[in-house]
């Protein structure tokens, strides 16, 4: 659900006519939902939280390159924020895809990060923020409850995104 609400967010905040606004909204939406569940009824997918690596990757593959097109539409409107949102999306999605090749990384981790580093980077004027990082040990933990992720998993997810985030939003 982050994955989709961090671009809706950033869509629905910035100067784009009301044309954009849904198309965009319509394809940041779409992206995610429709891999899954054309995955799903091939059987190629038992869980909606994807609890074996190996059917991973042929969503985050799909998805990835789905953000990527939509990065590449969004570019053209000339939008430095929802270009920025839009890359950081693609490469945080494309990096996560690449590592579930090999391992198993926290996309609850990863894209519940991205939403707080981007309302940061959208709302920078609003220092409270930054108190959105407090849940992640909430959300972590509950990861590890449920047996899904290990601490390395949590913690990689976590700083990757971070890092990738404070590259694009505050690096360039």
């Amino acid at each position: 659900m982050t994955m989709m609400l961090t671009p809706l967010i950033a869509i629905n905040t910035l100067p784009l006519n009301t044309k954009d606004r849904a198309i965009y909204s319509i394809a940041y939406i779409l992206s995610p939902l429709l891999p899954y569940f054309v995955l799903k009824s091939m059987g190629k997918i038992s869980d909606y939280e994807f609890t074996k690596r190996e059917e991973r990757p042929p969503y985050f593959t799909t998805i990835s390159i789905l953000f990527g097109i939509i990065y590449f539409f969004v570019r053209n409107l000339d939008i430095q924020i929802l270009t920025n949102v839009s890359l950081n999306i693609f490469i945080v999605s494309s990096v996560i895809t690449f590592i579930t090749f090999f391992w198993k990384i926290s996309g609850h981790m990863t894209y519940s990060t991205l939403l707080f580093a981007t309302l940061i980077y959208l709302f920078p004027n609003t220092p409270t923020l930054y108190f959105l990082f407090l849940f992640s040990p909430f959300i972590g933990w509950s990861r590890i409850v449920l047996e899904k992720h290990t601490l390395s998993q949590l913690t990689l997810g976590t700083l990757l995104t971070l890092f990738i985030s404070i590259l694009i939003y505050w690096g360039f």
